[in-house]
């Protein structure tokens, strides 16, 4: 997979490289269950056309542009982009997000990162939105798709419970500790880069404090252990921790109720 930083300098040179592509839009902050749905419905139309799969999203995340509202990523453009590739994703396009770009009106954005991206097919979920104070949405690009012969789905809600599944969900779930339902959220265990001289790696967001029944990924095995979270930066290990490697990879089970730590 060809991951495809894009600065609003560098957009014309891009829009002229640009394959014909399938594009997926959204942030898929956590490639959650409901983000695979939208990207696997738009590779059932790359394979269909014969053409590349492509994702759009942002970085940084827009609301800390617009609000300068402190985000709480549940992971990184490297995790992302690895779970993208895991789904069959061939160009993973990353739009640097400024004022400059939400100053677009809605048509003017899809023209520059939509139809001159050579886009054949468009895949979104029903709740997209896009351009100048969110103004366009699933019935505008519907009817710009229409008018530009670009091909187009809007893919329903994926439900859990009766509720839509999304990142600002699955946030609540990783700040309140409760990490046992992640895997039905996520498709897999909620997943964090810890460094045991620095503390958790940019962009991932710890559980709350408490302590937590965790498996050490070290690339060859899975070590369980037990975690107690101190803050939202450190994460103390119970165990062997010198065999331990210094960069972890720290997935997430379940809290840990009635422990006692001994020193």
């Amino acid at each position: 997979m060809r991951i495809q930083f894009v600065e609003a300098h560098q957009l014309a040179g891009i829009q002229q490289r640009a394959p014909r592509v399938v594009m997926a839009l959204g942030y898929f902050d956590g490639v959650h269950v409901g983000h695979q749905k939208v990207i696997l419905a738009a590779k059932k139309q790359a394979v269909k056309q014969g053409i590349a799969l492509a994702v759009l999203s942002f970085f940084p995340h827009p609301k800390s542009v617009l609000q300068r509202q402190a985000i709480h990523y549940l992971e990184p453009i490297e995790q992302k982009a690895q779970k993208l590739e895991q789904l069959g994703v061939d160009i993973f396009y990353v739009v640097q997000f400024t004022q400059e770009l939400a100053q677009l009106s809605p048509d003017c954005f899809l023209e520059a990162y939509v139809r001159k991206l050579r886009v054949q097919h468009i895949v979104c979920g029903f709740d997209y939105t896009y351009g100048h104070k969110a103004l366009g949405n699933t019935d505008t690009l519907a009817v710009y798709a229409a008018a530009h012969r670009i091909g187009f789905t809007a893919v329903r809600a994926y439900k859990w419970h009766g509720e839509k599944i999304s990142s600002t969900k699955i946030r609540e779930h990783v700040r309140r500790g409760d990490v046992r339902t992640l895997p039905q959220l996520l498709g897999t265990y909620y997943t964090t880069k810890y460094c045991q001289v620095t503390g958790v790696l940019p962009y991932y967001t710890l559980p709350q404090q408490g302590h937590y029944h965790v498996l050490i990924d070290t690339g060859s095995t899975f070590i369980p252990c037990l975690a107690t979270v101190l803050s939202a930066t450190k994460v103390q290990l119970h165990g062997d921790e010198p065999s331990l490697p210094q960069l972890l990879t720290i997935q997430w089970i379940e809290q840990a109720q009635d422990v006692k730590i001994y020193a």
